[in-house]
């Protein structure tokens, strides 16, 4: 067995830890109370699991690349908490960021998420890892103040770098379909 650790050391659990550590395992969030938003984006309504937001991302894109739009980073607002909302009923919009002077057409509607003060939690990890660190450091937050999570929190994926942000005081939460219609 100890002529056989070094090769286990060298074939299996160096290259396994390389690749974890490249994913951001070993990375923690960072975390600051910072003025966000003026984002004005181009999204779908989406309803149900939020591990199906990938595909409507992907939806939104093609869209966007179809009208010749070219979308900035992705955004995701998620208006229902997973942990008190059945599944069927959790809501978000999932869509990209686009300029000012972007007029995109049905079935992609349009909205802004104004300037506001938030909490945010960003880290640079593969996305397996990058959620659940994150939403781990605002549920910190929130446990920290004796508060409850303010909804929509906004998820924003830039170079790789994966940004939620809470509002510190609580938003009146949009209609499902109450969007900037294109």
């Amino acid at each position: 067995m100890k002529k056989q650790l070094p090769y286990f050391l060298l074939i299996f659990l160096i290259p396994v830890t390389l690749v974890l550590w490249w994913w951001g395992l070993f990375s923690s969030a960072d975390v600051e109370i910072a003025e966000r938003g003026d984002y004005r984006y181009a999204y779908l309504e989406a309803e149900g699991p939020y591990s199906k937001l990938s595909s409507k991302q992907e939806e939104v894109l093609h869209e966007l690349v179809q009208q010749n739009i070219k979308p900035g980073p992705e955004i995701t607002l998620i208006f229902s908490d997973p942990r008190t909302t059945p599944y069927k009923e959790l809501h978000a919009r999932a869509g990209f960021i686009i300029d000012a002077d972007a007029k995109p057409a049905a079935p992609i509607q349009v909205d802004t998420v104004p300037v506001r003060k938030v909490f945010v939690s960003s880290i640079k990890a593969h996305p397996l890892l990058a959620y659940g660190k994150t939403y781990s450091k605002v549920l910190d937050f929130v446990k920290a103040k004796n508060t409850t999570l303010n909804l929509p929190t906004v998820e924003i994926v830039d170079d790789s770098v994966l940004s939620v942000e809470m509002p510190l005081e609580p938003v009146a939460q949009p209609e499902h379909k109450a969007g900037v219609s294109p």
